[in-house]
């Protein structure tokens, strides 16, 4: 078994561990992971890793040739991905049998406890229950096809946890009850969050402003989702009326300096994501993005409102309007995205600096496959 880990204290020291016992246990199910994606968003799990569990769903395995080594400082950082079912004790999970869901970026994954209802797989071992219910729950894939179905398949592993986020902030902004915002400012407009959140805005007649880094300006403003396009350093070409800010970088100077600039103007910020992750040290940045500043911060987490509006609407309601979203969106970023297929772990060890220091282009997206 192989497994991608980082320092849960500092991105920048991560390895690859290997063991040679498989976890394939007559209890439970065992899955071979056969794919999986990572993004920008994988580094948002890292820097609120603390604070809000995530390196509770997957233990660091240990390597026999890295003991005594501050094992303890080591984690895994979740995936969205595709496992195929390779050992089943469960009635109903067949083995050979294919689920999309949360994955470590690892070759294995084993759960000693499952719950299967309605096709789809629970994992309800111990240390995963409390954690949120949509992070547990595995959806049946059909068995693995031609090019077509592969191609679709990486844009969900891709996509689909970025653009339920995207969908749930433009319902947080649609059921505002206060007068509808002049202007909607996003914050790191590159990130395929926001792109989802300024296609489902502009839809609905929302003036938007996506701000972004100078070099992914040009990009930015071809994808015709912004009404208008601002790098960090021209904050002050932003009009300064009636505003609702949705901030997915993370960047405390750019907060203040956009909070001068709006003053009484702005309406909401809310906080959702860690995309200039350089800026704050992990510790900082969990604690900063979950305590509010001012009473018109606030802290976006998808799963927490996702369940709020399953209450509200009915889990069919909700599942229905948002299926329908993430659908339409990602066949829009299909006419602009570059799927790159990844050979394995190694090759994730080899492009993670990349990837945490922002050089993979937004236009394309990180596939890899573990076996």
């Amino acid at each position: 078994m192989k497994q991608f880990q980082v320092n849960k204290k500092e991105l920048s020291k991560y390895r690859v561990v290997q063991n040679e016992e498989l976890p394939l246990a007559q209890a439970g199910v065992t899955f071979e992971v056969e794919r999986f994606a990572f993004t920008a968003n994988n580094l948002t799990y890292f820097m609120m890793g603390d604070k809000l569990g995530y390196w509770q769903f997957f233990p660091p395995i240990n390597s026999h040739s890295t003991k005594n080594n501050n094992e303890e400082n080591w984690g895994v950082v979740p995936v969205w991905g595709i496992g195929k079912v390779a050992a089943s004790s469960v009635e109903g999970v067949d083995v050979g049998s294919r689920y999309f869901g949360y994955f470590p970026p690892a070759t294995h994954l084993h759960m000693d406890s499952v719950t299967f209802a309605q096709n789809n797989v629970i994992d309800t071992s111990a240390h995963r229950r409390p954690l949120p219910q949509g992070y547990n729950l595995y959806r049946p894939l059909e068995c693995s096809g031609d090019q077509t179905q592969s191609h679709r398949e990486n844009l969900q592993m891709l996509l689909w946890p970025l653009y339920i986020t995207s969908y749930c902030l433009w319902d947080v902004i649609d059921q505002c009850n206060m007068p509808k915002p002049k202007q909607v400012i996003v914050l790191s407009a590159s990130s395929k969050t926001s792109l989802g959140l300024a296609y489902a805005l502009k839809k609905d007649g929302y003036h938007v402003v996506g701000v972004t880094s100078g070099k992914s300006q040009k990009f930015v403003e071809g994808l015709d989702v912004y009404h208008q396009v601002v790098c960090y350093e021209n904050l002050d070409d932003i009009a300064s009326k009636a505003s609702i800010v949705v901030d997915m970088s993370g960047n405390n100077k750019i907060k203040l300096r956009l909070k001068n600039r709006l003053g009484d103007d702005l309406m909401r910020y809310v906080q959702v994501g860690l995309t200039h992750w350089q800026d704050a040290k992990a510790d900082e940045a969990s604690s900063n993005t979950l305590e509010t500043f001012d009473k018109e911060d606030e802290f976006f987490f998808a799963p927490a409102h996702i369940q709020k509006r399953i209450s509200a609407l009915g889990a069919d309601v909700f599942h229905v309007n948002s299926g329908s979203f993430v659908k339409e969106a990602m066949m829009w970023t299909a006419s602009w995205l570059t799927v790159k297929n990844q050979r394995n772990i190694d090759s994730l060890a080899s492009d993670f600096e990349s990837i945490c220091n922002g050089l993979v282009p937004a236009s394309e997206g990180l596939v890899y496959s573990p076996q």
